[in-house]
């Protein structure tokens, strides 16, 4: 077995956080659900993997989303607990635990999501987006695997944005090579794909991907090779939503669609205000 499947059931991390179950495997992580035997409270545990511990750079990733979770407190976004280094000299991490699915989810079972849900689902990012750029972060793989519905007594679910890994503080020194893009392409915004400077405008229209998914049930760009995709995002216009979408929500997704930055809302706060503007419309 290798060292990075070893069961890890009844471990108690940092003498605090006991390991009950593996909730997750990522490309640099694995996530486990613990208990807090401090605060008596159950928890995320992300433990970067043991075969990438010896890795500079990929801990220096890892790290930098604790410096960036760390900074953020808001409902609408994951919240980070502590960080430490395991006995084994692996960086971890303790969150908090989400119960609910991701958007991914939702999407890939249910096909388009309720007109009105989407709205809802797409306003309560755009506060955690706020938060972050407040912050002087860009998320940069904004997706909608990267975005859980929470359980919440109210008629639709709480948001919570989650995993810092790509993002970026200001100033921050670059983690990838020249030229090279991190993120997901089919969210990715044409700028970045041009090389320029991404700035907070860059995740809306990352946003505004993931709003076209919920209301259509398909991104507006798919291609069967990475090279035809980055075109379509460059040069293509979006497909039209189908009418039965308010004309005001069909202007909010073009506008965060639009190819240069510009041209989209200045910042997520405004498009939050623009979908305010625009509920009484929306069925």
């Amino acid at each position: 077995m290798s060292a990075d499947r070893v069961d890890r059931t009844g471990q108690v991390i940092g003498q605090r956080f006991r390991i009950d179950a593996i909730i997750g495997r990522g490309a640099m992580a694995e996530v486990y659900r613990a208990f807090d035997l401090e605060a008596q409270a159950d928890v995320a545990l992300k433990i970067l993997k043991k075969s990438l511990s010896g890795d500079p750079a990929v801990q220096l990733r890892f790290t930098r989303e604790a410096a960036v979770q760390a900074k953020l407190r808001h409902r609408n976004i994951a919240a980070l607990h502590t960080t430490g280094i395991t006995e084994y000299d692996e960086p971890y991490l303790v969150v908090e635990l989400l119960r609910g699915k991701t958007l991914r989810h939702v999407i890939k079972a249910e096909g388009r999501v309720a007109t009105r849900k989407a709205a809802s689902y797409t306003w309560q990012a755009l506060q955690g987006l706020t938060a972050i750029h407040q912050s002087g972060v860009l998320h940069r793989d904004l997706k909608p695997a990267n975005i859980m519905l929470e359980p919440s007594p109210g008629p639709t679910e709480r948001v919570v944005l989650i995993d810092f890994g790509f993002a970026t503080l200001e100033g921050a020194a670059k983690l990838t090579l020249q030229g090279m893009v991190v993120g997901s392409l089919t969210y990715i915004a044409p700028e970045r794909l041009r090389g320029e400077l991404p700035d907070g405008r860059s995740d809306l229209y990352s946003i505004g991907v993931i709003l076209f998914e919920m209301l259509s049930g398909a991104p507006p760009f798919v291609a069967d090779n990475d090279i035809t995709l980055i075109e379509l995002h460059l040069d293509a216009e979006p497909p039209p939503l189908d009418v039965t979408v308010p004309e005001a929500l069909r202007d909010i997704v073009d506008h965060a669609l639009a190819k240069y930055p510009t041209e989209r809302y200045p910042s997520a706060a405004a498009m939050a205000a623009a979908l305010e503007a625009a509920a009484p419309t929306i069925p």
